[in-house]
């Protein structure tokens, strides 16, 4: 189901939403185009003078106050939201409340391009691929990636400063931290892998415990600072891998 109407009224559009969206309003999206006013009270106080923007009503209650320009909403009020719908001195008013926390916005339209209700079928679930976890999962299923005769014995192993990502052994038996980053290496992730290869050096009395950071690039500056502390590093491409009916659809394009 799709309805539009352009260029309405206040009072049309009030006509319009109270029809087609106030009805069933967790079954319909409702789209409002327009110039408009937001005046906000709640876990702080704003007011968002008159401009033009996209306002969204989500079928549970979420309300999205989108401008022009950037990803992020500009207002909004979460899940559970109360919306009212009127109008006064000719001017369309949205006024919504959340209980908890408590907060109220109100909206008002002095012009509107479109008012627009649609509903929408979606029943998935997002999948994310190439996280840490991700190179976490092929360095276990194959630790040759970091170096041939590597054995690898806990996942998550924890000690005093942290959660170390994998700790195994190399072919000397000399135990090995193995921390890894999906994106380029910085320096708090060679202070991070420093700390957990102390807390494993007092844990297991052995001063001889080796640190590897692992991540896709790792500049030189992070290299140098890695060599200064005696630790290695190894930079490993993640996999993204997806579903093997999504990855067929990739391939479609």
């Amino acid at each position: 189901m799709l309805k539009n109407l352009p260029n309405p009224t206040a009072s049309d559009a009030l006509i319009f939403i109270e029809k087609y969206h106030k009805s069933k309003p967790d079954k319909t999206v409702l789209l409002l185009v327009g110039d408009c006013m937001v005046d906000y009270h709640g876990r702080a106080r704003s007011l968002l003078d008159w401009g033009e923007r996209i306002i969204m009503v989500k079928e549970d209650g979420t309300v999205l106050v989108h401008q022009p320009v950037m990803r992020e909403p500009v207002n909004w009020q979460p899940t559970g939201t109360k919306i009212e719908y009127s109008v006064k001195d000719n001017l369309l008013v949205v006024r919504s409340r959340h209980t908890r926390p408590p907060e109220k916005m109100k909206i008002v339209f002095r012009s509107l391009k479109t008012v627009m209700v649609t509903s929408l079928r979606d029943q998935s679930s997002l999948v994310i691929a190439g996280m840490e976890t991700d190179v976490v999962n092929q360095i276990i299923i194959d630790p040759s990636i970091i170096e041939e005769g590597l054995r690898i014995s806990k996942r998550e192993k924890h000690v005093k400063s942290g959660l170390i990502d994998l700790y195994g052994f190399d072919k000397e038996h000399i135990p090995v931290v193995i921390e890894v980053k999906r994106s380029i290496a910085n320096i708090s992730a060679v202070q991070q892998l420093r700390m957990y290869v102390n807390d494993v050096k007092k844990d297991v009395k052995i001063a001889n415990v080796r640190g590897i950071l692992c991540a896709p690039r790792i500049p030189d500056m992070v290299k140098k600072l890695l060599s200064d502390y005696g630790l290695e590093w190894q930079e490993v491409e993640r996999e993204v891998v997806l579903p093997d009916d999504w990855q067929k659809t990739l391939k479609d394009f």
